[in-house]
């Protein structure tokens, strides 16, 4: 996906989307993002990033950020919905009278098979995209290592992590990983048609986070495996939808099962180096897990 020439970005301030926008800075790229509010849009244009406002549930809204754009990285939110919006991005593509190529954020192992309803969609989303005709790359990452930060108030505070997860392990890998993998995808050639799934260095349980923890925070951190419901009462309690905690519990017990119990080398082959491992990653957000 070389000569990138206009870049539309999906999601640019969500955690992969962000970290891409860092990584595309210094590049001769014209940059876009798809703002949902005003808000959104300040946000964005202080970071010197064209915004346009649009909606995936609206697609007349899409057209105006779609003009002239050659690339697109369409990132799409967990929602009962998703389908909906990412084909209404894709047929927005596809009307555009552009033929962008397309960079997709799936999930690893989207599959119809799959066991979560995420994966499911997306490999829904993955049918349509390559029925579109429309150039397009997929990357596939395991869980982020952004999502265990939603510990960090009982790390502080009670020096342990509670999951639902049993002894699963996970290849879980750095979202500013996946943002600079995306950015190589853009700029470099020879990316189309293909499929690239992207972890950490190792496959690790919450034990072994929880050891990292200790180690960057010089206490013992401890992990406490809780049962699935006691899991959904809790996210249904901090206001999470129950669509939403139903299929992150989903993805909590294949993870507890194997599901997730592997790497590839595919970020070492697409960056030249090794991906971030969880110590590294805790020492950088060292703060958040300390409370502050």
């Amino acid at each position: 996906m070389a000569n990138s020439g206009r870049v539309l970005i999906t999601g640019a301030t969500g955690k992969v989307g962000s970290a891409l926008l860092d990584n595309l800075a210094n590049d001769d790229i014209e940059l876009r993002a798809l703002a949902h509010d005003e808000s959104e849009a300040k946000s964005l244009e202080g970071r010197g990033v064209e915004a346009v406002l649009g909606d995936f549930l609206e697609p007349e809204s899409l057209r105006p950020a779609l003009e002239g754009v050659d690339t697109m990285f369409l990132l799409t939110p967990i929602h009962p919905q998703q389908v909906h919006q990412a084909t209404n991005v894709i047929e927005a593509a596809r009307g555009s009278g552009n033929d962008p190529r397309i960079l997709r954020l799936s999930v690893h192992q989207a599959s119809h098979q799959s066991p979560t309803r995420i994966s499911r969609q997306h490999a829904e989303i993955e049918d349509t995209l390559a029925a579109s005709g429309l150039p397009y790359t997929l990357l596939r990452p395991q869980s982020f290592m952004q999502n265990t930060l939603m510990a960090a108030p009982t790390v502080a505070s009670e020096d342990r992590i509670y999951q639902p997860m049993k002894e699963g392990r996970l290849g879980m890998i750095d979202a500013r990983d996946i943002g600079e993998a995306a950015a190589k995808v853009i700029t470099e050639e020879g990316h189309e048609g293909k499929t690239y799934t992207l972890t950490g260095p190792a496959a690790i349980s919450f034990h072994d986070i929880a050891g990292a923890l200790s180690e960057v925070l010089g206490k013992e951190v401890t992990y406490i495996p809780v049962p699935l419901e006691k899991a959904k009462e809790a996210m249904l309690s901090r206001g999470i939808p129950e669509w939403m905690a139903d299929a992150l519990n989903e993805y909590a017990k294949a993870h507890s099962e194997g599901y997730s119990d592997w790497t590839t080398d595919d970020f070492e082959r697409l960056t030249g180096h090794s991906a971030t491992s969880y110590k590294e990653f805790a020492s950088d957000f060292e703060r958040v897990f300390r409370g502050g």
